[in-house]
């Protein structure tokens, strides 16, 4: 967000207005027909246009259209999209031309289209700044009433005949539509306030997003809240990475993208993250990053035991990994020095890997899957199966001291030290993890959902120190109690104490009713302890501070 006066500057300039930050986001998780909005927007006839928004794709693909007008005899009255990778392209009226720009996946990008009848002069421009200017394009045409607008999608005929290798796969935020063509001015500064932001011109929008937002939602489109968008220090905190367990290993799950690593090469780097395995099996890793004719450019995981491959060579420790726990795990390397492995802020082993090296940027650096050629054939016997956390790069051989520092003496919910962060020594921080749309099965999980697969609750205090009271349970046995209306909170699988961090973690569970089954321990949560009933094979426990 600006400061204020900044702010108040940038308004007297340009006489444009930056909103307190829209969090809302339109999702379409898949290439489907079925994931759309579509409505009729009730237009006038128009002489100008300006539209704008926020995509974030994820598709490598071509010809993917997010912004589609259609009007009876010409479906092509209005399209904005990608007509080849990288390819931006705006259609009016049925004519139509692009501009070569690039389009990274899981980034977001702005991306705005102009155009006025009576000059003629119609501009595509990128990321705040114009990236082609079309002369004597559609002068003097009139954009025609009463057609139908599509978002996701491209129409064929009005309002259908869809193509699901044309429809948009990512996200979109902050999309408007003005009858007039913006200058270079407003765009920049909508660019510049980013797509939490929610700036717009002076001169209302005849479709705002909010009348997007508002309308039918198709499919498996969806409305997500972008917890990057919310006042919050790190809004990573507390979501753990969790992708599926063995039996549902898959080469479709994934985080994937070509990270800046802030420089051009490297010589030394280190990667920390908590890790928690749900395989019993050998050789998986949970991260690759690969480069054109090197894939084995750096590898992390076990192969039967704990490792780390660079530019093709290996260091394995004698380690195997416990499955349903978690381990703090850092690697360390440096193309002068040696490399090292640490488990649990304890070095478990060192020694020369890759003497002589550089990293290079340009790769593709994927979370969950080890890479056989750069951004792609994957194996699912290699796929991670199980959680990560707080995973974070730096750019240099964190030492000894350093790695004890980042592992905190085991406190799970500890973030990087400040002094890293002051140094500019995080190259890839979790946040940035975060902020990226995961592919398959994989989720980010936080609350009652990372208790139950095994992680700790990061969202505000300490609870069992600071919070959470243990004295303020009372063990009824022999008792179940009943669930009211919507008072089922789930479950958990654990010990007791276990069970009652994770219940006073929800904020609203007050009771506990656990009993075996399947061999384990499970306790249901309940929102109340008003009705309950005898069973001799169930003990319920009940939080009463």
């Amino acid at each position: 967000m600006f400061a204020i006066a900044f702010a108040t500057f940038l308004l007297a300039l340009s006489g444009l207005v930056a909103g307190e930050g829209h969090n809302s986001i339109l999702n379409f998780p898949s290439a489907s027909t079925a994931n759309y909005i579509s409505f009729d927007p009730v237009l006038p006839s128009l002489d100008g246009l300006t539209v704008c928004g926020w995509q974030k794709k994820a598709y490598s693909d071509t010809k993917r259209y997010w912004f589609s007008y259609a009007v009876s005899g010409t479906d092509n009255e209005i399209i904005l999209g990608e007509r080849e990778a990288g390819v931006y392209v705006l259609y009016l009226g049925g004519s139509n031309y692009g501009v070569t720009v690039g389009a990274p996946e899981n980034q977001w990008v702005h991306v705005c289209a102009t155009w006025d009848s009576a000059s003629g002069v119609s501009t595509i421009s990128v990321n705040g700044e114009i990236k082609k200017t079309q002369e004597n394009f559609k002068k003097g045409f009139s954009i025609r009433r009463d057609g139908n607008l599509a978002i996701g999608q491209e129409q064929d005929s009005v309002g259908g005949r869809f193509d699901a290798n044309q429809a948009f796969v990512g996200r979109l935020s902050s999309i408007n539509v003005w009858d007039y063509a913006l200058n270079s001015s407003d765009i920049a500064f909508m660019y510049d306030a980013g797509y939490c932001g929610y700036s717009t011109a002076a001169v209302d929008p005849i479709i705002s997003y909010d009348d997007i937002l508002s309308q039918d939602l198709h499919g498996d489109a969806t409305i997500v809240e972008d917890r990057s968008c919310m006042d919050l220090e790190d809004p990573s905190d507390g979501q753990v990475l969790r992708f599926p367990p063995q039996s549902e290993a898959s080469t479709a799950n994934f985080l994937q993208f070509t990270p800046d690593f802030g420089t051009d090469e490297f010589l030394e780097f280190s990667i920390c993250t908590w890790f928690f395995k749900t395989y019993g099996d050998e050789g998986r890793y949970f991260l690759s990053y690969a480069q054109s004719g090197l894939d084995n450019s750096i590898i992390l995981g076990e192969q039967a035991t704990l490792g780390i491959w660079v530019s093709g060579s290996k260091m394995l420790t004698d380690i195997y990994l416990d499955q349903q726990t978690w381990y703090h795990l850092c690697f360390t390397w440096a193309s002068d020095s040696t490399s090292a492995i640490y488990v649990n802020g304890e070095k478990v082993k060192e020694g020369d890997l890759a003497r002589g090296k550089t990293k290079t940027s340009g790769g593709v650096l994927n979370i969950g899957q080890e890479q056989d050629s750069v951004g792609g054939r994957y194996d699912a016997n290699q796929a991670f199966a199980g959680s990560l956390y707080n995973l974070n790069m730096f750019n240099i051989k964190l030492t000894d001291e350093q790695v004890s520092k980042v592992y905190a003496n085991g406190t799970f919910c500890k973030k990087v030290p400040d002094e890293l962060w002051e140094a500019g020594n995080v190259m890839i921080a979790y946040n940035d993890l975060y902020s990226l749309i995961p592919d398959g099965d994989v989720s980010f999980d936080n609350g009652e959902e990372a208790w139950r697969h095994g992680a700790m609750h990061c969202d505000s205090m300490d609870l069992d120190e600071d919070a959470h009271k243990p004295d303020c349970w009372v063990m009824e046995e022999k008792t179940e109690y009943k669930n009211k209306k919507n008072g089922n909170l789930g479950y958990v699988v654990g010990t007791v104490d276990e069970a009652k961090a994770a219940c006073y973690a929800t904020g609203a569970c007050k009771t506990l009713t656990c009993y075996q089954k399947g061999g384990e321990n499970r306790c249901d949560m309940k929102s109340s302890f008003e009705k309950s009933n005898g069973d001799k094979k169930k003990t319920s426990y009940t939080y009463r501070c």
